[in-house]
Parts: structure tokens; sequence; C-alpha cells
């Protein structure tokens, strides 16, 4: 593996110079503030050697038997079956090719020249804005009547009763679907903050950390760390797994990643070509007994230093108690730290249902995913406050090369105050305070 260290004025010049030198394949393993404050220094990493294939004659019939016996049998079980004996002990399993590359994009269309598809794609954008302005209304409604009220009773209460910045956050709280208890309990803080003179950005941010908090992991940097990442289904354990892995290979750390994913179909190999890429080998591990064991071995092998154990699970439905005992049973064995993967964009009031739900497992932190994808992150906030989770860090990008963000109450209340009717996805900006 080839390592070069990249100096620019920002994080969008450093990954394109990245790119130009290293090509594509290349892997963002650190990004640090450049010593005179002035850019990022970003270090880079590239598989030099030729990839290794998926698997080699001997061990890939072996494992894949292994891998569809298991399947076939997880397909048979029905609810408090007991869990089939495995027949060997934990395996490597060789690294995965990724994926090819998609063939290359359309050329642009010729600057200057304007279709009948212009103008549809202005329409759209128009009924986009209209849609946006709709969805906000009803906060806007509510501050409008109590205006209202207050001023025929009183004209000079006005400012008294709704401020500008009050009504801003409201607002702001309403288009990203934060409601019930937890916006109940952030407006009455920020009500309280705002009063005492604080700005609404960072009334709001002291609002965020006493109802949600913020613990990003690289805190424990030089302690042990075991973490099983858990979560529904699809919400992206398996690319944030990669995306640590890639974090701990930079600090030095003796890393081992494990698998337990080995019921959906493709999970052990997508994994294994992210590791593939890192150039470590992926344990899988099947039962609660293996895993333990590999466990024990990650550390006794560190012997003191610092180490790095990082689990992926299989999806699970909180709402099915035979599936969440099952995994406290696979957390309890390997003695494993449980981080919630929470992605955004979906509704929060389930999102608060599940996050209550995966409470019963003890979390303590958790991730945020799809960030790229997602313009409202009320089902974040939700999903935090019901499972009592603290927010660590953020994957803003389903590429591994651009690791993750670390999360804080002030990058996450200019998130939430930025203008709702921007049509972009909410991202983070990786030139802003962001830390804690």
């Amino acid at each position: 593996m080839r390592l070069k260290t990249f100096q620019a004025r920002n994080m969008a010049q450093a990954l394109a110079e990245v790119r130009k030198v290293l090509g594509e394949d290349a892997i963002i393993v650190a990004t640090v503030p450049a010593e005179d404050g002035r850019g990022v220094v970003v270090t880079a990493a590239v598989d030099g050697a030729a990839r290794p294939s998926v698997a080699t004659p001997t061990a890939v019939p072996a494992a894949e038997a292994v891998l569809a016996e298991r399947r076939a049998a997880a397909g048979r079980r029905r609810p408090g079956a007991a869990e089939m004996p495995l027949r060997s002990g934990p395996r490597a399993v060789p690294p995965a090719a990724p994926p090819p590359d998609l063939p290359p994009a359309s050329p642009p269309a010729r600057p200057g020249l304007r279709s009948r598809a212009d103008d549809v794609d202005d329409e759209i954008e128009l009924e986009f804005e209209r849609e946006e302005t709709a969805s906000i209304t009803p906060a806007a409604a509510a501050t409008a009547r109590r205006e209202a009220a207050a001023a025929e009773e009183d004209p000079e209460t006005v400012s008294k009763a709704v401020s500008p910045e009050l009504a801003q956050i409201e607002r702001a709280l309403a288009f990203h679907g934060v409601g019930g208890q937890t916006g109940r309990r952030l407006l009455a803080m920020v009500r309280e903050r705002l009063r005492a003179g604080e700005a609404p950005d960072r009334a709001l941010a002291q609002a965020l950390d006493r109802v949600v908090g913020f613990d990003p992991l690289g805190r424990t940097a030089g302690r042990p760390q075991a973490l099983a990442l858990i979560g529904l289904a699809g919400a992206g354990k398996t690319v944030t797994v990669a995306k640590l892995a890639a974090r701990a290979l930079t600090q030095g750390r003796r890393l081992t990643v494990v698998t337990a994913d080995t019921i959906r179909a493709g999970g052990v190999e997508q994994l294994a070509a992210y590791t593939g890429l890192l150039g470590i080998d992926l344990l899988v591990a099947g039962s609660s007994r293996e895993l333990a064991r590999v466990a024990a071995r990650a550390r006794a092998d560190a012997a003191g230093e610092p180490m790095t154990l990082l689990v992926d699970t299989a999806g699970v439905n909180p709402f099915f108690t035979e599936e969440t005992e099952e995994l406290a049973t696979l957390l309890d064995a390997a003695e494993l730290e449980p981080v919630l993967v929470l992605p955004a964009g979906i509704d929060p009031f389930e999102a608060a249902d599940q996050g209550a739900a995966f409470s019963v497992l003890h979390p303590r932190r958790a991730i945020c995913t799809r960030l790229d994808g997602a313009r409202r992150l009320g089902a974040v906030i939700c999903a935090a406050a019901a499972a009592r989770v603290r927010l660590s860090e953020a994957s803003v990008t389903a590429h591994v090369s651009e690791g993750l963000n670390p999360l804080s109450a002030t990058g996450l209340a200019q998130l939430l105050l930025r203008d709702p009717l921007n049509l972009r996805p909410a991202k983070l900006d990786r030139d802003a305070e962001i830390r804690p």
C-alpha cells in the first residue's frame, strides 16, 4: 500500500489532487488542519500491488458452501428455535474485488443553448419551491396567529410573545420534522437561552447538547475499542465499518475486522472488498461463541497496544424481540460496545419508535448516515433522543475514501438553521468548525 500526504487550501482541492496523483481508487485515511491554520493536510492511500481476486480455488468454494448452508438454515428457522451450531471457527475471507466501474456519463449539453427540457426543469424547480413553502406554512401560520392575538391585546407585547429569533428556530425545527416531546424540549430550552441574550445558532446548539448530546469516537482514541455497529438493515453499517477501519490504520492501531452478517446475500463479500483495499483480512463469525473467541484473541494479541475491534452485525428489526435478544447475546459474549447507526431522511416518528426499541441494547453513541441524500434531519435527532444515545460521527458520502465527520452541537445547529428552500441535500462543511 502506498501512502502520500497532500496539503491544500480546502478539502475540495485536496481531493482533486489525490485523485490526480493516486487515481480514483485512492482512500482518504486522515484529514487534519494544517499547522499554520491555513488549509488542510490529507493523507491518502492506494493499493500498489495487483488487486487480489475475489477468492482462491481452494478457499472460496468452502466459504461459499458454509455461507449457503447458514442462509438456508436461517430460512428454515422459526421464532424461538435454537441456534444451529457452526462447524468451524472464524475464517479469513479473501478480499473481494470491487464492482466494475460504471460507463462514462454522457457529455454535457453545449452552453448557451436552451431546449424545452430546460423549461420543464425550471417548472419542476418552481413546483419544488411551492411544495417546500407549503411544508413550512403550518409552523409559520401558528407563529403568525400568536403574534396577531398578542397585537390585538397589546401591540407592545408582540416582540415579547414571539421573537423573530424564536420564530426562525420554530420554522427550522418544523421543516426538519423535529416534533413531539423532543421538539417541545428543544424549543423550551431555546426560548430560555434567547431570553438570556444568546444568538439563535448558539441557543439551538446549547439546547441540542442538553437534549441529545455529542460524544465523538475520537475521544477514546488512546484506549482499546471494541465496537459493534447495530441498526436496521440498509442503514449503512458495512460502509461505516470500512471508514472506521481506515481511520484505525491511519492511527497505527492494531485492527481486527469481523462480520457477523452471514445471512444477508453479499454481506460478507461487500465488506471483504473494502478490507481488501486496506490490505487486511476479514474474519467471519456466525455465532456468539465464535465472536467471543475472535474478540478474546484480538485483545490478547494487542498486548497493551492501542487496539480496535470492529464488528459488522446483521440488520435487525428492533420490534422483534427474538432478533434483539439474539443480537444482545452476541454483544454480551464478545463484550462489545454497541454503536447505533441512524440513517437520515426517514419519517421522524418512525425513527423515534425505532430508537426507543433499540434502547434495550443499551447503546451509548450513534453514527448518522445518508446525510448526502437527506434534506431533513429530524429522524436522526428524534431517534437519538428516544434511544438516549449521544451523536458521535456523521457520514456525508457513501464513498469510503472520504471518511466520517465528528458531529458537534454547533455543526448540527448550523445545518438545521440553513434556508429550508435550499434544494441541496444536507452536507457538513469540511472547512467549518464542527469539532466539539
